[in-house]
């Protein structure tokens, strides 16, 4: 069975292989893929020609879960990636290459000259996209939502997961997606007989890309409305939406990615703080470039901060406030969106690394969302003790509490 976590990408185009023309389109459907949580393994080029594309389609096919084509669909002479896909093809999925269509007619009326064709090759999906990078944008990102859930019942797998997660993947119970976005799906045709089935779905990531389409654009953009609004409020909801030709009730659900904790140095309180912040929901990972102490069970675990994308939902500790690297991770947690940034220090020696600090050029008001010494008044000494005063000060925190006695 292929592997049903890598995707290839196939561009034919004459222009491409003859190296007249730069594979615009297959880079924009290699970023798409990989942004939608595909390994892509493979890049293919062929010319506009049936025989070769047949053979190169059954090769990938038997080592990707996923075959994207682009080029070769539209009505030129040479445009003949439909006819080699479906002599290659076991079954066809009209569904998605509907879906496509009614993407792109969204933007244009020239996009009902595609003759893109998706179908399957034994547990591979095979898509035909259209030969342009906007072409593909709009086609991939029409569809890009519910691939992963056909690859699993190609692969296999029943049951319908709204989050596109394998049972598999779900292991630590039935958690939001690790990233933050809104599902807006359709559930009922309200009026009319507008432009969009029941079932079809959109996901509308914050202030992020938008994959998938409820049929045309008006359906999107009030979709992208609501997701926004049932974002603020964090309250799942229905809306219905309008169109001349009908009205369609959707419901939009936001997922929030659990709360990280990013905690610096890794010692033994680092590790406890871990262990008693994971039941209460928080991802964690350990970040410690001096490889020499890091334990076998410190992963995940970074050598720096660069590329951990430190947002609003994250915690930063740092728990050893002697490390060299000290003062220049703090300055850049305090400087990055993370909500709360801690350090592990007795009260004596927290004004020198203040000073520190400032020196680096933070103003008053950065330096001042530095909790330092981290964590409430528990009076412990041991390394358990320690982490659990800092997790509960991070608990009070999320509550907005000052972490007091309830009876005082």
């Amino acid at each position: 069975m292929a592997d049903r976590a890598v995707a290839a990408v196939l561009t034919v185009s004459d222009g491409v292989s003859d190296g007249t023309r730069a594979d615009e389109s297959g880079d924009v459907a290699e970023a798409m893929l990989r942004q939608a949580g595909f390994e892509v393994g493979t890049r293919a080029l062929v010319p506009d020609d049936r025989p070769r594309i047949e053979a190169i389609l059954r090769e990938l096919a038997g080592t990707h879960a996923l075959v994207v084509t682009t080029g070769g669909t539209g009505f030129g002479p040479r445009d003949v990636t439909p006819e080699a896909t479906r002599a290659v093809i076991d079954r066809e999925a009209p569904g998605l290459a509907e879906v496509m269509r009614a993407a792109g007619l969204a933007k244009t009326p020239m996009a009902s000259l595609s003759r893109a064709v998706a179908g399957s090759v034994g547990g591979t999906l095979v898509l035909n996209l259209p030969g342009s990078p906007k072409g593909v944008r709009e086609s991939l990102g029409a569809v890009a939502g519910v691939l992963p859930h056909a690859i699993d019942l190609l692969g296999g797998v029943t049951g319908a997961h709204p989050t596109h997660h394998r049972e598999a993947d779900r292991a630590d119970g039935d958690r939001a997606p690790n990233r933050d976005l809104v599902e807006v799906t359709a559930v009922r045709v309200a009026a009319g007989e507008p432009p969009c089935r029941v079932g079809m779905r959109m996901t509308v990531e914050p202030e992020g890309p938008v994959h998938g389409t409820l049929g045309c654009a008006e359906f999107d953009e009030q979709a992208v409305q609501a997701a926004a609004e049932v974002w603020e409020t964090g309250e799942p909801g229905t809306r219905v939406l309008h169109h001349d030709l009908g009205d369609i009730e959707v419901f939009v659900d936001p997922h929030r990615r659990p709360p990280r904790l990013v905690v610096v140095s890794a010692t033994d309180v680092a590790r406890s703080l871990r262990e008693h912040l994971r039941f209460v929901g928080y991802d964690a990972v350990i970040v410690e470039p001096r490889a020499d102490r890091l334990l076998a069970s410190d992963e995940p675990h970074a050598g720096s901060l660069d590329g951990l994308e430190l947002g609003a939902n994250d915690v930063v500790v740092l728990t050893d406030h002697d490390a060299p690297y000290a003062a220049a991770v703090l300055a850049a947690a305090v400087r990055s969106p993370a909500r709360f940034v801690g350090m592990m220090s007795s009260r004596r020696h927290v004004t020198r690394h203040l000073d520190a600090l400032r020196a680096l050029g933070l103003s008053e008001a950065e330096v001042a969302r530095v909790h330092a010494p981290v964590g409430l008044d528990l009076g412990g000494r041991s390394a358990d003790e320690i982490a659990l005063s800092i997790a509960a000060g991070i608990v009070a925190d999320d509550h907005g509490r000052d972490g007091g006695w309830l009876d005082r």
